[in-house]
């Protein structure tokens, strides 16, 4: 009888387990049918992406809103300093206009970061992608030819200040505003067509769809070309340093030959070199390289396929966040430095006031 009575309790217990392990995975389809809508169904069909048909469980909602609230702080500054930067520029004189040009030319590249940046805020505060599958490739060429264009134009700020301080009397006919605005403009031409031509060609960037109705413009894969793009930024910033370190030689052995020369009693120790306007380009570069950090992080991460798609999205639009502000961190840091274009932008504040104020007086 005790035999019995066991083997009914084992065959009671093995017919709920096979039970509970039967209605486990019926629980988890008649979930994803209920919570996939026939438009989700036919995306995930057309995905390319190897993951296809699996709901993913989505990120808490206080990184959600930490997100949402780094892209606007980022976005918004970027649409008010760097337009404001670009009008400033043309009315101030003190600035050689061969610099003049490489600084505009840094400002609109943020500018037109910010204006993209414009698209995917709106895709993030609807908590899905709402623009498709091309624009979702054309984020991924936006995405690197900013982000080549950036600091390849803080190279040619760095160049441009190492010919003046290396070659002062020869620097009016090295750098003339008409051979700054071929170097920018072959800058730009080359970062449009290097970035279409890598990344525009079977792009890793794709539409994927998670629990929740959400539809995410992510990266399928991390493959050669992040870390290409990571290789020629990180050559960039060493070139970079070492013309600052040349730089830095070259004021010191000025510096040392004015003093013997004074102490000498000759009195024609010369005129010392201004770094004034290179320490701004040291800051500038500093903080490019202070932002990008999170980026190399989430990046490290990533490629090991350690978070889930929603929560590598949320830390990308944060990361994103971060290099964005770099645009308007840019601008403040132009006005602290230079007197001439805090007083620049007083006078082009005080004059649209004054019209303003003639236009709607009573």
């Amino acid at each position: 009888m005790e035999t019995t009575s066991n083997a009914q309790m084992t065959t009671a217990s093995n017919s709920t387990a096979e039970a509970t392990t039967v209605s486990t995975p019926f629980a988890i389809f008649v979930k994803i049918l209920m919570e996939t809508t026939p438009q989700e169904a036919e995306i995930n069909t057309s995905s390319n992406s190897t993951t296809e048909g699996v709901v993913y469980p989505t990120a808490s909602t206080p990184f959600a809103i930490l997100a949402k609230t780094l892209m606007v702080i980022a976005i918004i500054p970027n649409l008010f300093l760097n337009p404001l930067m670009l009008v400033t520029l043309r009315r101030v004189t003190s600035i050689q206009p061969t610099t003049k040009i490489f600084m505009a030319s840094l400002t609109l590249c943020d500018l037109c970061r910010s204006l993209w940046g414009i698209l995917i805020l709106t895709s993030l505060l609807a908590d899905t992608w709402l623009l498709g599958s091309f624009l979702c490739a054309a984020n991924q060429v936006m995405l690197f030819l900013f982000t080549a264009l950036s600091v390849s134009t803080l190279l040619l700020l760095t160049v441009d200040r190492y010919i003046a301080v290396s070659h002062p009397l020869r620097y009016p006919s090295i750098m003339t505003v008409f051979k700054s605005k071929i170097i920018v403009c072959s800058t730009w031409a080359t970062n449009i067509v290097s970035s279409i031509l890598i990344n525009g060609i079977n792009p890793f960037y794709t539409t994927l769809v998670i629990g929740h109705n959400k539809r995410l413009c992510v990266a399928e894969t991390y493959d050669w070309r992040v870390y290409l793009i990571l290789v020629l930024v990180v050559l960039q910033l060493l070139t970079i340093f070492i013309m600052y370190a040349r730089i830095a030689m070259i004021a010191r052995n000025q510096a040392r030959r004015i003093a013997a020369e004074n102490q000498a009693g000759n009195g024609q120790g010369g005129q010392r070199i201004n770094t004034r306007s290179t320490t701004t380009i040291i800051i500038i570069t500093g903080t490019l390289i202070i932002t990008w950090i999170p980026t190399l992080i989430r990046l490290a991460i990533a490629s090991q396929n350690q978070w889930e798609p929603y929560v590598n999205y949320l830390a990308y639009i944060s990361t994103e966040a971060m290099l964005l502000s770099n645009g308007w961190m840019n601008v403040i840091i132009y006005y602290l430095r230079n007197k001439d274009l805090r007083q620049a932008l007083l006078g082009l504040l005080t004059d649209w006031r004054q019209r303003l104020s003639q236009r709607f007086r009573p």
